[in-house]
């Protein structure tokens, strides 16, 4: 029965038989569910585990003299390199490999090479990983296990329950030329001391009884039936990464970065926003709690205003610094002993109107300036026009002072 998709699942994809894809969702706790088939694997709704077809890799298992884990790969690249299956500037990434034994300080392991020609309809941006479609079933022990990927007929013999080859054979069917090919394959693996007693030959799928009956009259082992089990993501994750797959991840790295880079701007650019909008409302608010301090206290600023000025009205009655008799008597004490005189002292209104002769323009220039110094006088603004020159070289000169406060009328 078909699950449904959710976000939260770890997507995986396989070939069947026919030239579909099943798409499975795995979940933590839970079995396997089958989702649907797709007709193309760049469909997948997310990031997905890929099972890489048997045709798409090559298996070469081998008893390695030493189990130090740093070495077998170097071990294994150089026996592969021989059989000319790993060319000499193959990338690490190309080349995966499991250890299955260890026995007597030697190992064996079983190398995983990924073909150079990778198709075009594998290499898709949510592929997230690739695993060896045999390392993605739970196969029986010592066995020969063969079904059908994408039109072609895989087989798997295992060591254990552990696989020592994953292949595909030349015919499409369990013809005699196919069956002939698979005893190839087990007298090599068991002249190689690999497997030395087969318990069997495991069909899954849809196989006829014609094509059981062949296979076990030429490999003279039992046959048995299943269906095709579902997908086991395996406990060692496989390092095989095809390059056109790693550079559209490459290129997906660095979107990421330019998006968050964009992301980071446009969350400054909006805080900012967000701070320029708060210190606005934060100056409103400020604005509106002056104003209604400034409407309380308006009726207390009228009536000191009030009175403000009807002292300002009755300072020149009160202030002695006003007085006529005062003002004449401080304007007199700064005249020099001779060579200048008043002739007019007057006061309207509050205003100071002073004239007079001095001897000379620069005299009565320095009178008007001692007036002004004199802190006595300073209530009023002392002014005076260039005086008018006499014949006789005298001056005259009018000083005028207006008070610094409100004038009576």
């Amino acid at each position: 029965m078909a699950g449904r998709i959710e976000k939260s699942q770890s997507y995986f994809l396989r070939a069947v038989d026919a030239e579909e894809w099943e798409l499975w969702t795995f979940s933590e706790g839970k079995l396997p569910q089958f989702v649907r088939r797709l007709p193309a694997p760049s469909e997948v709704p997310g990031n997905t585990i890929v099972a890489l077809p048997a045709q798409q890799t090559v298996t070469f298992p081998a008893w390695v003299a030493t189990i130090d884990r740093e070495v077998i790969p170097e071990i294994l690249h150089l026996q592969l390199e021989k059989r000319g299956l790993l060319s000499k500037n193959g990338s690490g990434s190309l080349m995966d490999y499991r250890v299955i034994e260890t026995r007597d300080n030697r190992v064996l392991a079983v190398a995983t090479v990924l073909q150079p020609d990778f198709p075009e309809e594998l290499t898709f941006e949510r592929a997230s990983r690739f695993e060896p479609s045999v390392y993605t079933y739970a196969l029986p022990q010592d066995r020969l296990v063969i079904w059908r990927e994408k039109g072609r007929l895989a087989v798997a013999a295992t060591r254990g329950k552990e696989p020592l080859i994953a292949q595909v054979l030349g015919d499409c069917e369990l013809s005699e030329t196919a069956v002939t090919e698979l005893k190839c394959i087990v007298l090599q693996l068991q002249l190689q001391g690999f497997c030395s007693n087969l318990l069997g030959v495991h069909l899954w799928g849809n196989f006829s009884g014609e094509e059981a009956d062949r296979v076990q009259r030429i490999l003279g082992l039992r046959v048995t039936y299943d269906s095709v089990p579902p997908p086991n993501l395996p406990p060692v994750r496989s390092s095989l990464l095809p390059p056109e797959v790693s550079i559209l991840h490459a290129r997906r790295r660095r979107r990421s970065r330019v998006w968050s880079s964009v992301g980071f701007v446009a969350a400054l650019y909006l805080l900012g926003i967000a701070l320029f909008a708060g210190y606005l409302y934060w100056q409103r608010h400020v604005a509106a709690d002056l104003r209604e301090q400034i409407e309380k206290q308006s009726p207390t600023v009228a009536a000191i205003q009030k009175t403000a000025e009807r002292w300002r009205k009755v300072e020149e009655a009160v202030n002695p610094g006003f007085y006529p008799v005062e003002v004449l008597y401080q304007v007199s004490s700064l005249l020099p002993p001779d060579g200048m005189r008043l002739t007019s002292f007057q006061v309207e209104k509050g205003k100071v109107t002073l004239r007079g002769e001095a001897s000379t323009a620069p005299a009565a220039f320095k009178f008007a300036e001692d007036i002004k110094a004199k802190p006595e006088l300073q209530l009023f603004n002392w002014q005076m026009p260039s005086p008018t020159l006499r014949p006789d070289g005298r001056a005259e000169f009018a000083i005028e002072g207006d008070p610094k406060f409100a004038k009576t009328d």
